[in-house]
């Protein structure tokens, strides 16, 4: 699973999509969002203090509601 977020100038992220199953998904997507805003695009373990880019980072595990 994959989340998608865009960090800001600032270094704000904002989510764009939650537990996209597929990478390939989770990168049509990013490139889509990453050309609308004029910015870069990264996969990542983990945002590692970038700006201005839409990056795919793996999605946390979902927890079961017991």
């Amino acid at each position: 699973m994959y989340d998608v977020i865009y960090i800001d100038a600032k270094g704000a992220e904002t989510a764009l999509a939650h537990h996209v199953s597929e990478r390939d998904d989770a990168r049509a997507i990013a490139r889509r969002e990453a050309a609308e805003r004029g910015v870069g695009r990264l996969m990542l373990p983990g945002s590692a203090n970038v700006r201005d880019c839409v990056c795919v980072v793996p999605a946390p595990p979902l927890r079961s509601v017991a």
